[in-house]
């Protein structure tokens, strides 16, 4: 072989190295994209808490999302204190408020869950509401009033 193949093969196989790197380090870039906006996502979306609302209502709500082709909403909480959520969920005169933080608009036309069931720290209960006149919509932030109670900058799904 003379000088100017090997010098050719030498340049090809820089380029082809050269290409590779690119290759990866585009897609080291993409993947770190698209875990930065999952996270972003994710906290965007994360529930606040009260430990005042937790402490008086012995639930924690964990996820407000508009269902039913748009006409219902369900809240759906985690029980902390079995005594204390009994009483809420049971509460029929006095629903929680779920109030738009993007429009005037709420709602507190609930359906609760059946009655009378023994309640389970730990576990998942949801109550359904009307979402009267379409007061909340998927991706703007509500607040869920309780009487004195109010946790806000809740997601909605």
């Amino acid at each position: 072989m003379n000088v100017q193949t090997l010098a050719a093969r030498r340049d090809v196989t820089i380029a082809a190295r050269a290409l590779v790197v690119a290759v990866v380090l585009a897609l080291a870039a993409v993947v770190a994209g698209n875990l930065l906006g999952d996270r972003a996502e994710a906290s965007r979306m994360r529930v606040p808490q009260s430990a005042a609302m937790e402490q008086a209502l012995g639930v924690r709500f964990s996820r407000v999302a508009v269902v039913g082709d748009g006409g219902l909403i369900t809240l759906s909480y985690v029980v902390l204190d079995a005594e204390k959520a009994s009483r809420f969920q049971s509460d029929v005169a006095h629903p929680p408020t779920l109030r738009s933080e993007a429009r005037q608009g709420s709602t507190h036309r609930v359906s609760l869950m059946k009655q009378g069931h023994t309640l389970r720290p730990g576990q998942t209960y949801y109550l359904v509401f009307e979402n009267t006149a379409g007061a909340l919509h998927p991706g703007e932030l509500a607040t869920i009033d309780d009487g004195a109670l109010q946790l806000r900058h809740v997601p909605v799904l």
